[in-house]
């Protein structure tokens, strides 16, 4: 036991016994042990008291001096006091230190429940979505930002589907582009992250016009040229020397062609929105018509063969997904060797359809899986067996399924093919 507890049991002690001693001289040791008692409790009391007074009024100069254990124990509550008072007072420069830096981040930051309600916004958030500080505050964010495509994101975010962010024009009407992201923050809470990608959005858009206007100037000069091989190919009295280089130079023309048709497919997928769910495209329909052109492709070399489940349509253009299937399809036999074979699938559940193109082609290195569908990618082994191609293939079936609300997930292994998927969501489908 301390010594400080040890005195204090002692000096208690000392002073029932001597009310006891005094009540004994009396005849009344009884009322002489209860007068001590009261004493101490007196005491004690008082001194509860000063210590109750001192923590409600919080003036440092009020704390007592008190006696025997009170001293020690008012001295470690001042103690922890003043370690409180420091404690708080870096906390506060913390959050000052924070707030300003939330003040000069150049993103936007909006802190939202779980019901998606506004919680905290900074300077940048409240410029680039027109949010008011205390008028926004509890308000749903999807209240005050209704792009369609905003509002199924956060209900995408709500169900923990992947999508990683989404861009839409300015809420305050300007010819602003955002970025918007959100991200898991704290118990129960979500921070969206909001991003000026206007400088981005308007340079692509360049890129995007300069490829059309470039391609749409270029098919009439290249029509005149593809026109003259034409008849020097035919032509009967074209010397024999020069009926290779003429060949030669047809097949580049119609490569060409083919690159700038594929350029303007792809020009006018990215410039238009999603497409609508007005018209029913037989899906089963267009996958024989594939496995058709396959074999004739193939020139019977592979065995091509169809997997249809289900009946149902999909609800969109039928131009740009018999695309997306020629586009799967032709890399499929393209990169598949002799005797291999090439399965076309579509299966539906609750969930939305799934159209599949497998091979037991050559494979692709997992490193290079997430660039297949950038403009002109190829792979090291589709250069090596050129296989021709505008290597635009993959890109335009990404946005057209786009066009679609569906998903391109590939599956590759090096030597023993790939699988490519296409998701369709349930609001797509169209029975039969």
């Amino acid at each position: 036991m301390p010594t400080l507890w040890t005195r204090t049991f002692f000096q208690h002690a000392a002073v029932l016994l001597a009310c006891l001693l005094i009540g004994w001289l009396y005849d009344a040791p009884f009322w002489g042990g209860l007068v001590g008692v009261g004493a101490l409790l007196v005491w004690h009391l008082y001194h509860l008291f000063q210590l109750e007074y001192w923590l409600r009024t919080g003036k440092p100069g009020a704390m007592p001096d008190g006696n025997g254990p009170w001293s020690q124990v008012l001295a470690r509550i001042q103690a922890t006091k003043a370690l409180a008072r420091q404690n708080r007072r870096s906390w506060v420069r913390l959050v000052e230190e924070i707030s300003a830096s939330t003040k000069a981040f150049p993103d936007g930051g909006v802190i939202v429940n779980k019901d998606f309600e506004i919680v905290r916004s900074n300077k940048a958030a409240r410029q680039m979505l027109g949010l008011k500080k205390k008028r926004d505050r509890g308000t749903r964010i999807d209240n005050l930002i209704r792009h369609p495509e905003f509002v199924g994101y956060l209900k995408g975010s709500a169900k923990k589907t992947k999508r990683e962010s989404v861009e839409i024009p300015s809420p305050l009407g300007s010819d602003a582009w955002l970025s918007c992201r959100i991200l898991p923050y704290g118990f129960d809470q979500q921070l969206l992250l909001v991003r000026d990608i206007t400088q981005r959005v308007m340079t692509e858009r360049m890129r995007r016009d300069f490829v059309a206007n470039a391609s749409h100037e270029l098919r009439s000069p290249l029509t005149v040229i593809t026109g003259y091989l034409d008849v020097m190919s035919d032509d009967q009295g074209l010397p024999e020397q020069w009926r290779a280089p003429v060949a030669d130079m047809h097949a580049q023309a119609e490569r060409m062609g083919a690159l700038i048709r594929d350029l303007l497919t792809l020009s006018k997928l990215e410039s238009s929105e999603s497409c609508s769910h007005d018209h029913r495209v037989d899906i089963p329909a267009i996958l024989q018509i594939a496995r058709k052109d396959a074999l004739l492709e193939s020139a019977g070399s592979q065995n091509i063969e169809l997997d249809i489940d289900s009946t149902h349509g999909v609800l969109g253009e039928a131009t740009e997904l018999q695309s997306v299937v020629s586009n799967l399809v032709t890399n499929a036999v393209r990169y598949t060797p002799a005797e291999g074979s090439v399965t076309i699938g579509w299966r539906t559940d609750k969930n939305g359809g799934y159209l599949t193109v497998a091979d037991t082609g050559i494979g692709i290195p997992a490193d290079e899986i997430p660039r297949l569908t950038e403009r002109f990618y190829r792979t090291d082994a589709g250069r090596v067996r050129q296989k021709g191609g505008t290597g635009l293939g993959l890109a335009i079936v990404k946005h057209a399924l786009k066009h679609h609300d569906a998903d391109l997930e590939i599956a590759s292994e090096v030597g023993k093919g790939s699988r490519f998927i296409c998701h369709f969501p349930a609001d797509r489908l169209a029975a039969s």
